[in-house]
């Protein structure tokens, strides 16, 4: 029995947020080290991670005002 709350929707799609940005995550992590020609797309992609879990901690956020 999971002693959790049902979540709502913001913390649904904050689940489904992190759960994306993990499998982006690993697909980079699978190319290091990064051959110096690849070095910016790898860092841009990197930087939209990180605004992803960004957006993801004020969804959270915005779930706990409610």
């Amino acid at each position: 029995m999971n002693d959790h709350p049902a979540p709502f929707a913001a913390e649904v799609e904050a689940i489904e947020t992190v759960g994306g940005v993990l499998i982006d995550l690993t697909e980079v992590a699978e190319r290091l080290p990064v051959r110096p020609d690849q070095i910016e797309k790898t860092a841009r992609i990197l930087d939209r991670l990180a605004e992803e879990i960004s957006e993801a901690a004020a969804m959270l956020r915005q779930a706990n005002a409610q």
